[in-house]
């Protein structure tokens, strides 16, 4: 075999190295990189680092004497540790500026004490947290109930800045409600204002982000819109009497909350991370195109002939919004001048409002920041009503909301899971599920974007907690689907402190139902429809960023996620739209995880280095100028040895005989399958890159060892490890070893594989190499006491070096004598040397026997007498 000139330092334990296997916490210690410099065993977390760094410039701690602090794990004792957990994880981080002393937290610098250090194990933050049963219903309780976590430092200054955000945000969302209700989704106003009312208050208890703020949004309620339509249709067909479209508000919004409420107590809010922010952005996109579509219709005066054309299907069929926009382009010349007049001022003033805030939110000023709360839908709404009621528009062919039925003479309180409403339910269950993880989707977004710009920590299950439990309460008032929106909630983070803002919105609203619905009687719809059409240009506003951006970054499947869903939104139905976005999506995930991504490794020349061969290692600014580069530049660098300073990266060597592969993920049913395949394919052309049409480059004898780390391995099903043990079970039936390097210490792991049979299959290849351990040794010792007999003694001496070992024991280089797994592919190598020379060796026996009868036969006879 071809060796590199350390071959020496590959076929003998160094006697550091044996030292280290007596003690396992000096060999966890050392590090086998360049470095000599041992790893520190003690591990600080952070509650311990900040009192070590705010007594840096105290008195408290003789540090000369801290140097003999034992090395337990805790700094704190139990009760400082609690005090200081709670203060850190549910105070507010405004209360120490805003509140008084009482309510600041307390400090964490403290004097250590002998107790302190005499601390036990128990009483460290990770096993704390490990043992739950230990955490009391006071350490508990606020983490699923957020408000009880603010609550106790709630003070005057708190109140006043939610004051001012709650009032701000009433004065358009009101608007905003009553525009979503009538254009959208086609019901009456009061569901609108029933979900901007309950929604807020359910969300102060259950919401863990302070500037959510919660209500009905424009995609979801065109969703209820798309739903109902159809459903009131074809029931005025069938029955005389009409169908109330609060029930079928009631069963949406309760499958809704339902959902959400089921996947949050199932903890499956790891569902956000799923489905790609494209996939979302496209919807929104198609859900801003289609409300233009529908507002135009409005603004334009063309509601009464579209209602016409589609009760009459011999006239056009309507279904699809791009049928809508047909509509649109066949119909235009027969607007309302009045309505088309009212509905543009109202649409450009409010248009231009926005950009003028937008433009001066850029600007410092405190002017600036006071523009933000500008009211310009309220403004816009409270002078068209006025204009209407003064003028009588309604007499002239104005739409308006009229007589909203007094919620004294109405049914206030729905249950939604009656016996009478079951059919509705399985009616709408799918555009309920939808409704429930689009607002997900759409909350979760926003919660991620106030989180990483406020520093929260946001938990998704919790979220998934809160707006199922609010949906949940919502329907049995009949109201709209209700989610967390972006926009309004970053206004509401200017002065807004916790969710009291909401909340203060939501009892605004309640006033409203109870005393100002006879003010809504002369509103406009178009001016609501006006509001729906800015919305929805506000929508697609940021989709040319996201485009530009994926463009230029070759993000294809973004795009084709992005275009697919706007488009089959546009042509078919919203529903369609998102569940084809969620296939290609899924598709997209499963491919990523079917895939398996193994790397054939191959060995810097002249170093134990190894690295991906199937990748560059020569950095492009240094081309072909150097043949030594730093060890900086290595992408994959597995280990090394101490030699290791300047690195010839052009010269990728493979071992002789050996395939050494890199498993860099965890192995599931879906990718070891793909492992198999690709397994195979390098043994047939030495690289995962070639492809499968081209003729074979190594032979079926060039592969006698494989050898696989395992490092990036930390989890494997059961499918997989059966896969996995009949895989090395192949291997052995074709006289191939198979090794384990670098097993992760995941116990679930080192479990499954001791229990699968796969550890043991190891141990059988150690143990017939090791079988073979005296013939080795009687070989050794017979051709070093002969090196000097012959020439051809002489060439097979040359397989051995003159300081290798008469003995190795195989398990002085695995991790222990318990497990065959190795800690560096160098070891492996060790191994293999021997087995190798021992093989050589033997072959070569029977021409040394033969060359010693020559011998003897050569020399003169000698006459005894």
């Amino acid at each position: 075999m071809h060796r590199p000139d350390n071959s020496s330092s590959r076929t003998h334990v160094s006697p550091s190295r044996s030292n280290t296997r007596s003690d396992p916490n000096m060999r966890r210690a050392t590090s086998q990189s360049p470095s000599i410099r041992h790893i520190s065993q003690r591990k600080v977390n952070t509650s311990e680092r900040k009192p070590l760094l705010d007594r840096a410039n105290s008195d408290m701690v003789d540090y000369q004497a801290a140097g003999n602090i034992p090395p337990s794990r805790s700094l704190l004792s139990s009760d400082i540790y609690r005090d200081d957990v709670e203060s850190i994880v549910y105070n507010n981080a405004a209360s120490d500026a805003s509140c008084n002393e009482g309510h600041k937290r307390s400090s964490l610098t403290h004097a250590v004490t002998n107790e302190d250090m005499q601390s036990t194990r128990s009483e460290y933050l990770m096993g704390m947290n490990l043992n739950r049963e230990n955490l009391s219903w006071k350490v508990v309780l606020p983490y699923y109930l957020p408000f009880l976590s603010w609550i106790h430092h709630y003070c005057p200054s708190f109140f006043v800045g939610d004051l001012v955000a709650g009032l701000s945000l009433v004065f358009f969302q009101l608007p905003l409600s009553l525009s979503y209700a009538t254009s959208l989704a086609h019901v009456p106003v009061i569901c609108g204002l029933y979900s901007l009312a309950i929604s807020p208050l359910v969300y102060m208890v259950f919401g863990s982000v302070p500037q959510m703020i919660v209500g009905p949004e424009a995609a979801i309620s065109l969703i209820v819109g798309q739903a109902v339509e159809p459903l009131l249709h074809h029931y005025k067909k069938k029955h005389s009497e009409k169908l109330d479209p609060v029930e079928l508000v009631v069963a949406i919004t309760f499958i809704s909350g339902a959902s959400l409420l089921g996947f949050g107590l199932g903890r499956f809010g790891f569902l956000d991370n799923v489905l790609s922010a494209s996939l979302l952005k496209g919807f929104i996109s198609g859900v801003g195109i289609v409300m233009a579509i529908n507002s135009t219709i409005v603004m334009l005066g063309l509601t009464e002939l579209l209602q016409e054309i589609t009760e009459d299907p011999t006239k056009m069929d309507i279904h699809s919004p791009f049928d809508k926009m047909r509509f649109l382009f066949q119909h235009y010349k027969q607007f309302h001048i009045l309505t088309f007049k009212i509905s543009i001022i109202a649409f450009i003033v409010i248009l231009l409002c926005r950009v003028f805030k937008n433009f001066m939110s850029k600007k410092n000023s405190n002017l600036s920041k006071k523009c933000v709360y500008l009211p310009e839908i309220l403004f816009v709404v409270i002078v068209s009503t006025s204009l209407c009621a003064v003028n009588r528009w309604d007499e002239k062919g104005i739409e308006i909301i009229g007589k909203v039925t007094d919620i004294s003479s109405s049914q206030i309180l729905h249950n939604p899971v009656a016996v009478e409403r079951w059919y509705l339910i399985k009616k709408l269950s799918t555009p309920g599920f939808l409704c429930a993880m689009l607002g997900f989707f759409e909350s979760t977004t926003a919660s991620k974007s106030l989180g990483s710009r406020y520093d929260l920590p946001i938990s998704s299950n919790r979220e998934l907690v809160a707006l199922g439990a609010m949906n949940i309460l919502v329907s049995i008032f009949g109201g709209l689907p209700a989610f967390g929106g972006y926009g309004r909630s970053k206004i509401n983070a200017i002065s807004a402190k916790t969710t009291m803002s909401g909340a203060i919105m939501g009892l605004c609203t309640i006033f409203t139902i109870s005393y100002l619905l006879d003010a809504l009687y002369y509103v406009p719809k178009c001016i609501l429809s006006a509001i729906t059409a800015v919305i929805g240009i506000s929508l697609i506003d940021e989709a040319p960023h996201e485009l530009w951006f994926h463009w230029k970054s070759k993000g294809y499947n973004e795009l084709i996620t992005f275009f697919i869903t706007v488009m089959t939104t546009l042509f078919f139905s919203m529903e369609a739209g998102i569940a084809v976005g969620l296939v290609y999506s899924l598709i997209r995930v499963i491919k990523h995880s079917a895939s398996s991504r193994i790397q054939i490794l191959g060995r810097i020349s002249g170093s134990d280095t190894f690295v991906n061969a199937d990748v560059s290692h020569i950095p492009p600014n240094i081309g072909l100028l150097s043949d030594d580069v730093k060890h900086s530049h290595l992408p994959l660098n597995m280990f090394t040895d101490n030699n290791f300073t300047h690195l010839n990266l052009k010269v990728i060597e493979e071992i002789e005989g050996c395939l050494i592969v890199k498993i860099p993920e965890p192995l599931t049913f879906t990718n070891t399958s793909d492992l198999r395949g690709r397994l195979k394919r390098v043994e047939m052309y030495g690289s995962t890159k070639a492809h499968p049409a081209q003729r074979r480059t190594r032979d079926v004898t060039m592969t006698k060892y494989v050898i696989f780390d395992l490092n990036g391995m930390t989890g494997l099903d059961s499918s997989a490890a059966q896969i996995l043990k009949e895989l090395i079970k192949r291997y052995t039936n074709r006289n191939i070893y198979s090794f384990f390097v670098r097993v992760n210490d995941e116990e679930k792991l080192r479990y499954r594989l001791e229990n699968t049979g796969i550890t043991k299959l190891l141990a059988e290849v150690l143990e017939s190499i090791k079988n073979n351990d005296d013939q080795n040794t009687f070989m050794f010792n017979k051709i070093k006491d002969n090196r000097k007999v012959s020439g051809l003694q002489r060439e097979n001496s040359d397989i051995l070096h003159p300081d290798m070992d008469e003995h190795m024991d195989i398990y002085n280089l695995t991790e222990n004598s318990h497990t065959p797994y190795f800690e560096h592919i160098s070891d492996v190598l060790k191994v293999i040397d021997y087995y190798e020379i021992n093989d050589q060796l033997q072959s070569r026996n029977e021409f040394l026997d033969v060359d010693q009868a020559e011998r003897r036969s050569s020399l003169p006879s000698v006459d005894i007498a």
